[in-house]
Order: C-alpha cells, then sequence, then structure tokens
C-alpha cells in the first residue's frame, strides 16, 4: 500500500531519545522508499506557547519531580496538520508547545501515537507511580489527589480534557511493560495498542575496538571504564547516578583504577566522586561521536528507576557493548540477562556491583556478551525490521 505519512515531533535528531527515534524513523522510511515526512516545533509562536505551558505548570505544587506537560498551549493546529494531505499522521512527543490536547482531538487524519512516556494516559506526568493506586489506573478524582499536593488539581484538569477531547485512537508502545500499562489506564485500557521497538540505525550503529575508540575520542588510558549517558544530567533521579555511582565505588574496591564516563549537559572535566574518578565529557554532538564513546567503554550502565526503552541501551547494544541496567520498564525487553548483559534489582546497588565486575570482565577476555548485544540488534531493532513492522500497524490502522 502506497501512503504518505506524517511524523509530528517536539523535537529531531538535536532532541532527546524521543526525538532522535522520531527522527530515525522517519530518515529509515524515506531510505525504503516510504513517502514519510518529520514536522518538528519551532519558531516564536512555539517558543510562547512552550512558555506559557510551563508557566501553567507552576498552579501544580506536587512533591513529585516528575516531567509535567499541561498541554492547554500549543503551536500547531489541527487545520495546518489536515491541510498537509498526509494518510495517517503518527504523533511522537508533541508537548511542551508543539501541540494542545485539544487540538490532537480535532485533527481529522487517521492518527496514531508512539509512546515514549506515560503523558497519553495519565494527567500532566510523564512518569507516575506503578502501584494500584495510581491515579493513571483508577482515574483521577477529587477524593485520590496524592497527599502533598496543592494549588490546582493540574493532573485532574489534564486528564479529563484528555477524556473529553480524544477517541480511542491506536497506540504503538516500545515496550512490553508500556503496553500492559497502557491497556490498565482508566484512558486507554479500550484504545488499539501494538508493541514495536524503537528503531536504532545499525549501519550507522556498530562495533569498533576500545583501543581505536579511545585513541579517537581522546581517552588516553586503558583503565576499565563504566559509561553513562543522560540528557537531562546527573540530576534526573529517574536516571539513577546516584545508585551507579555506589556501586561504582564498591566496585573500584575489586577492580583498580575504575572510572566512569558521563555524557550529558556538563562542562567537561574530571573530579572524584566517593573515590571513584568520574570524567564529564559534555553532550555528544553527533552519532559519530557517541558511537565513539560507547566503543570506548567496557560496560554501558543504565541503573534507571523508570524508564521506557531508553535509546542508551540499545545503542550500546548495537555497538557490541554489554549493558547493566536496572530489570524496569522496557529494560528488561533490550537486555538479555547474562547474554547481552545484566539486569540488577531496582535500588540494589549490590547487584549492580556484581553486573559491573561481570561485564568488566567480559569485556577485557571474552566479549562474548558484547557479540551476542551486536547479533540482536541487528535482529531486533534494524530499520528494516521496525519500518516494516511500523508499515503493518499502520496499514491495518488505515484498513
Amino acid at each position: 500500500m502506497s501512503m504518505k505519512i506524517l511524523h509530528l515531533s517536539t523535537t529531531g535528531f538535536s532532541g532527546g531519545g524521543a526525538g532522535r527515534a522520531a527522527a530515525a524513523l522517519d530518515h529509515a522510511m524515506r531510505r525504503q522508499g516510504t513517502n514519510s515526512h518529520l514536522w518538528c516545533a519551532g519558531g516564536m509562536k512555539f517558543e510562547v506557547s512552550r512558555r506559557a505551558d510551563r508557566q501553567l505548570w507552576r498552579l501544580l505544587r506536587s512533591p513529585s519531580p516528575t516531567w509535567r506537560s499541561p498541554a492547554y498551549f500549543g503551536s500547531l493546529s489541527a487545520r495546518q496538520i489536515d491541510s498537509f494531505g498526509a494518510d495517517l499522521v503518527n504523533l511522537h512527543w508533541v508537548t511542551n508547545g508543539f501541540l494542545s490536547i485539544e487540538e490532537i482531538g480535532k485533527i481529522q487524519t487517521p492518527i496514531i501515537f508512539s509512546m515514549y512516556d506515560m503523558w497519553v494516559f495519565s494527567g500532566t506526568e510523564h512518569y507516575s507511580g506503578d502501584s494500584p493506586q495510581e491515579r493513571w489506573r483508577t482515574g483521577y478524582t477529587r477524593s485520590n489527589r496524592p497527599a502533598g499536593e496543592r494549588g490546582l488539581d493540574l493532573d485532574r484538569w489534564t486528564w479529563q480534557r484528555k477524556k473529553d477531547a480524544w477517541s480511542p485512537r491506536p497506540l504503538i508502545a516500545a515496550s512490553s511493560h508500556f503496553a500492559a500499562m497502557a491497556r490498565e489506564s482508566a484512558l486507554a485500557e479500550d484504545w488499539p495498542i501494538s508493541r514495536v521497538p524503537h528503531l536504532i540505525d545499525t549501519d550507522a550503529m556498530y562495533p569498533l575496538s576500545r583501543e581505536m575508540a579511545r585513541k579517537s575520542v581522546g581517552i588516553p588510558h586503558d583503565d576499565p571504564l563504566i559509561l553513562f549517558v543522560s540528557s537531562a544530567g546527573i540530576g534526573d533521579e529517574r536516571k539513577g547516578f546516584d545508585l551507579l555511582m555506589k556501586a561504582a565505588t564498591r566496585a573500584a574496591t575489586d577492580t583498580p583504577r575504575l572510572r566512569v564516563l558521563v555524557i550529558g549537559p556538563h562542562e567537561p572535566t574530571s573530579q572524584p566522586i566517593n573515590g571513584v574518578q568520574v570524567d564529564f565529557f559534555g553532550l555528544a554532538r553527533s552519532d559519530e561521536t557517541l558511537r565513539l564513546l560507547y566503543c570506548a567503554a567496557d560496560v554501558v550502565a543504565v541503573p534507571s528507576r523508570q524508564d521506557n526503552m531508553p535509546l542508551t541501551a540499545m545503542e550500546a547494544q548495537a555497538c557490541g557493548r554489554a549493558v547493566v541496567a536496572s530489570a524496569i520498564g522496557g529494560l528488561t525487553d533490550i537486555v538479555e540477562h547474562q547474554v547481552t548483559g545484566f539486569l540488577a534489582p531496582p535500588e540494589e546497588p549490590d547487584a549492580l556491583v556484581q553486573g559491573l565486575l561481570e561485564a568488566i570482565e567480559d569485556a577485557r577476555q571474552s566479549r562474548q556478551w558484547g557479540q551476542e548485544a551486536r547479533r540482536r540488534a541487528e535482529e531486533l531493532w534494524s530499520p528494516r525490521n521496525v519500518v516494516q513492522r511500523y508499515l503493518s500497524v499502520y496499514e491495518q490502522v488505515l484498513a
């Protein structure tokens, strides 16, 4: 079936994981002959909408530090989207001043949501808890507001706006965990849900020897190296940098000269933290640089407390690097325990220590975990595999 696809995403390749995933999917579709287009946010109207939405967020006083999107203000209209003439509109991460909840509801072109977090079926929250009493499971009522919140119940107001404005729309979940959560949610329990992983360009992310990679990015030592990546920095509690440092401190007693390399929005510097040398590289400005950094590491650590299907873990595996991660969210889909890496129970630094030590030994000896990681990445997340799965879902929606 010949079709014209419009992808909408607040950010593209230069944004966080969701924007990079959307841009990679659009790029791969075009390379394979699909009439695909990517529309990202920009311009003065977007900046005004983004700032207004952030100001609205401040009306809620919540002890939860999660990122929130009221999505009341937006710079793109349903009329503009429909006038593009696409057969189908794929909504990716479209909040933060790009699309409002009400304009999404007005779109006449068939649409499908790709979920990168919980926002589609929650209130304003992009991430929330997972207990049976969570509001996204039971519905947002006046009686179940969390203790400690003050001001406008922005989550209830936002969830009700979604319920009023949206009819059931098809969802694509990258991870089996998030697909299950959507099915258990009060808002999307009867929506059609498909499971398709993110796409990794396995021609751009591929293995390179550790020695060559370190030489290329200017890492002058041969010390055991753990890589940690977070586009929001080490202060994002959800990403678990504090857990990694607890584990690295303990692992350093068995692994002399152990170092941690951090990729994110930090000034390039090097400093000891809890006795472990931590090198802050700054942001990786290109996929080529990011690939070299993955390949320079002995192991990539993803000790997240909450995550969907982080590109960091997938790209590291495509580069032939073992991943030591928390057994949460989509990480259980990405990492095959003691085959392509190590899955540690959440909030257990001692288990992370074991995983880090085993992964470093494997990287320095047999490299079996890394080789299996690359094989699995090509099999599951390559452009040819993922694009065909997306197109199959599109065809079902249009049929």
